[in-house]
Order: C-alpha cells, then structure tokens, then sequence
C-alpha cells in the first residue's frame, strides 16, 4: 500500500462521516484502548505452564500520533494484567529510531518472569532498525531475528520463534525453528500476517501472533477495510486458519498506534491478553 492510496482512501472514508466523525477519529478512537482477552487452548503446552497469561502488543508507530508517555501509560495497563509473557510484534517506530529513546523506560517498566520478546516491522527498517534493536533490547526485550527462545520444564518446552521483517528484511522460518524439539509447543511472531500462508506444516507451529495491518485502521459498516498494507491483504485482524494446509491458528492483532494518518474508525486500539491452556490429548 502507497502513502498515496492509503491517503486516498482515508481521504474519502473521512469526508464521508463529516466534521464531527472526522474528529472522533482523530481524538476519540486512537485512545479507546480494548483490552481482548482470549482462552486458548495449545497442544504439547507443558501442564506446568498451563494458565499461563501471554500479552501481545504491536504496531506503537511512536512519532505519528504515540509518543513515550502513551508507552509509559501502555507500560501502566499491561503491568496491571500480571502477565507471565509479553510479546511484542513489530513497529515500534513509525521512521524515525530516536522516538524510542525517551520510551526505553516504559519498555523497562514491562517485566513478565517468563520474558518479554520482540520481532521488528517494515517501519522499524525505515531509519536505523539496528538502533531500534539495541533500544528495544535495552529495554528489557529479546529480539528474535530468525531465532527462538526456549522455556523448559521438566514437563515439557514451550518455544517463542520469531522471524525477520518480511518487506524489509529476510525471514527465515527454519534458521528460526533450528533446534526446537519435535515435542515442544511452538509459538511464532511475525510481523506480517500473510507469511503464515509460508510456514510449512511439518514445522507443526502451533500458533503465529502478528500485527502490521490495523485491522485496516479505518473501517466502514458492510464494507470492512478501507485498505490494507501489503503483507496482510488476506489476513486482517482477529482469528483464521492459515498456513499451506489451514493448519495453523493465526491471530492479527489491531495494534496501539496509527501509520499514515493519525486516525482510527471502527477500529479500536488493541491490546490482546491470552490465556493458554494445556489441550487434552
């Protein structure tokens, strides 16, 4: 998606709800945080783990809209939620990499005892993504380029995956799965959510968790989407099954912040609170 086509779009979807639309999506929506709490229920996920709260967070475009106090603020909300696992699936920025200086505290401030982890979006190449990098792993968070983090227990391994930027960067989802063992549960992070579409089945993940298209950032009754970055044509926000053979449960969060325009319509900021379960064999 250009900057042109998106503006275009907006462009049309915003005179048509006039001024006082327009301000709603300017100054309402884009604070209207939802917090969506999912159960969900995973094979192979150790029984010691079983309960366990995982938070997704995605897409803050700090610089356009979002600034370090609404970090500070997320920081607040998501610490309230207790969560054993924070994960955070790309664009940290929206250009500029110095926006998450002032931010590196509230990333701090997200402590979680089983990690906090982190794969980057087109948005954080568009400057400096090794500054973006070294900020978000000064700040608590392990970045996963093409790599996975293992959590044992004597019952079982739980595997967090994460891949490389796929507009910008060079995914690799088997230097990413290297060294899982076949009887661990695995979940992947991804920025884009159409690249669920590449993971081949007998990598048997379990889970992909990704971000980058808004759900649309604005949406219109009966017609959904105005419009979508490439990289998540098919998949848009919420629930599917994707992957070659619709074997893998794909969730696209809505993200905090906002690309293009600072406005949201019918398409709230999300954060989204998972609680795994240990699904009977």
């Amino acid at each position: 998606m250009s900057r042109r086509q998106f503006l275009k779009g907006s462009a049309a979807a915003l005179a048509a709800l006039g001024a006082g639309g327009a301000g709603y999506t300017w100054l309402g929506e884009p604070n209207w945080l939802e917090k969506v709490y999912i159960e969900l229920e995973l094979t192979q996920l150790p029984a010691s783990l079983n309960g366990m709260k995982l938070i997704q967070f995605s897409d803050m475009h700090l610089g356009l809209g979002n600034h370090a106090k609404d970090l500070e603020q997320l920081a607040d909300i998501i610490m309230g939620e207790q969560p054993d696992m924070i994960c955070f699936t790309g664009d940290m920025v929206d250009d500029e990499a110095a926006v998450l200086q002032p931010g590196i505290g509230a990333l701090r401030r997200m402590k979680a005892p089983l990690g906090q982890y982190a794969v980057l979006g087109n948005h954080d190449y568009l400057q400096d993504a090794l500054a973006v990098s070294r900020m978000m792993e000064e700040g608590g968070f392990r970045l996963l380029m093409n790599d996975n983090h293992q959590i044992r227990r004597e019952d079982g391994i739980l595997a967090i995956a994460g891949l490389d930027d796929q507009l910008l960067g060079n995914p690799d989802i088997h230097k990413g799965a290297a060294g899982i063992p076949t009887e661990a549960c695995r979940i992947l992070l991804m920025h884009e959510p159409d690249y669920a579409d590449r993971i081949p089945a007998e990598l048997n993940f379990h889970l992909q968790l990704s971000g980058h298209s808004h759900g649309g950032q604005i949406r219109l009754p009966m017609f959904g989407a105005v419009i979508t970055p490439r990289g998540s044509r098919k998949y848009i926000m919420g629930w599917y099954q994707a992957g070659p053979t619709g074997q893998l449960p794909l969730y696209v969060n809505r993200g905090i912040g906002m690309s293009q325009l600072p406005v949201r319509f019918m398409c709230r900021p999300e954060l989204t609170i998972f609680t795994l379960k240990r699904k009977p064999v």
